[in-house]
């Protein structure tokens, strides 16, 4: 068995040469990441906000929707028909979204 008082030191072996070292600089080579993450924020549209929806090809958005919840990480939401109730059937991007000025 060894000695229990030698199994909890510290070894300072001689060849340890790091306090001959002389202290350097360090920095990362990258300055900017591919792939950063935008810096959250809050939504642009809030939950019982009346929208619109735009539509490619079309003058006019449709709706009027209310949004019903939020996806945060994503930016869409989940609407329903004003008038009706009926749930869309996609979560809407954030970016075709429309409110009346």
């Amino acid at each position: 068995m060894s000695d229990p008082e030698n199994d909890r030191r510290r070894t300072n072996p001689d060849y340890d040469s790091s306090s001959d070292e002389e202290p350097q600089n360090y920095r990362s080579r990258v300055e900017e990441y591919a792939n950063k993450p935008d810096w959250p924020r809050q939504p642009l549209y809030e939950i019982n906000e009346v929208v619109y929806v735009a539509v490619p090809g079309q003058a006019q958005p449709t709706g009027p929707y209310i949004i019903i919840s939020t996806n945060f990480e994503n930016r869409t939401y989940g609407l329903k028909r004003q008038d009706t109730g009926q749930m869309h059937l996609t979560a809407v991007a954030e970016v075709d979204l429309r409110v009346l000025v």
